[in-house]
């Protein structure tokens, strides 16, 4: 991928200023394809963070265009991050359909992996735990998986969720008083 295609999807302020690498693998490896199954499509997911920061923002009061801006652009880092893990899982001879691994028991995803919560506190709660799920789950990943280029994705991919981390954590300290 290149990087104005990155730069076609990244947002100011909304993922890190990092460069991606390069994607690529050592070579085929269906273990680890599988293991990125469950950042890709799992209970905790890249798939699971951009439909609950979107049903987050499509059911939001009008007054809120500041959470509305953020969930959108948080979901458009993490369809990237979908993308580039949809392209990982290819190249290590998986097929990126959307089900998780372990932790869904190789079930199809669904929506009753999202939180939809019924206030914008509950909500915003549940979207920070969920990136710090993802970046447990990322840091996981990168300690069994033995290949460089995708240790340095996973790594990369970390950075972007670190900074949903301290978005989600400044909007909670505005509008969870």
């Amino acid at each position: 991928m290149s990087d104005a295609h990155y730069g076609m999807h990244k947002r100011k302020g909304y993922s890190s200023d990092e460069p991606y690498p390069e994607i690529k693998v050592l070579g085929k490896n269906k273990y680890y394809a599988e293991l990125l199954m469950d950042d890709y499509s799992g209970v905790a997911s890249e798939f699971t963070s951009v439909t609950q920061y979107l049903y987050h923002d499509f059911d939001l009061d009008e007054n809120y265009r500041e959470l509305s801006e953020m969930w959108i652009n948080i979901s458009i880092t993490e369809m990237l991050h979908m993308e580039i893990l949809a392209k990982t899982i290819r190249l290590l001879g998986g097929n990126p359909i959307y089900r998780g691994s372990s932790s869904s028991c190789g079930a199809y995803w669904n929506g009753g992996f999202v939180f939809y919560g019924d206030s914008i506190c509950s909500r915003l709660k549940s979207d920070l735990h969920l990136e710090y799920v993802a970046i447990e789950n990322y840091y996981k990943d990168i300690s069994i998986i033995e290949d460089p280029y995708i240790k340095a994705i996973l790594n990369r991919i970390i950075l972007d969720e670190k900074v949903h981390v301290g978005l989600f954590k400044k909007a909670i300290e505005k509008y969870c008083k």
